[in-house]
């Protein structure tokens, strides 16, 4: 079983709940009902499904998530600049922890971070935008170089 100091959890937790609420609000400032839920299943999901080194971060947050995801989203400027310079600060606190864990395990760290922020960003999305869109751009790029 993997061990991580409690100010570390803490600051790991954060880290995963600012990227969450940066990709519920990255594209139109709002955090949608979708995009909610999907971040808390992805919390939950994770705290018996991701690697192990992960599982005690993700369990520890995951205890708190609901409660500090809707206090961290209620304390968000109004303005959508300010709203992700807000955000991207905090998790830049929340990430600084990382310089005590090793180059290794902060790539892993941020590694599983994206691949947590895509799913919450993709959340209110339909299968059709998620994989077809970018395959109908491509094809009207294409045909408008020509």
């Amino acid at each position: 079983m993997y061990e991580f100091e409690p100010d570390h959890l803490t600051k790991m937790g954060d880290a995963i709940l600012w990227t969450t609420i940066l990709a519920a609000v990255h594209q139109d400032g709002v955090i949608e009902l979708e995009e909610r839920a999907e971040a808390i299943k992805q919390t939950h999901i994770r705290t018996f499904s991701t690697e192990d080194y992960f599982k005690p971060i993700y369990a520890d947050v995951d205890k708190r998530f609901e409660r500090d995801f809707d206090a961290y989203s209620s304390s968000l400027p109004e303005d959508y600049e300010e709203k992700e310079a807000f955000i991207k600060e905090r998790l830049e606190e929340s990430m600084g922890i990382l310089n005590d864990l090793g180059p290794v395990f902060s790539a892993l760290f941020s590694e599983n971070l994206k691949t947590l922020y895509n799913r919450v960003f993709n959340a209110g999305s339909s299968v059709f935008q998620i994989f077809a869109f970018p395959l109908l751009s491509a094809h009207l790029e294409k045909a408008s170089q020509k």
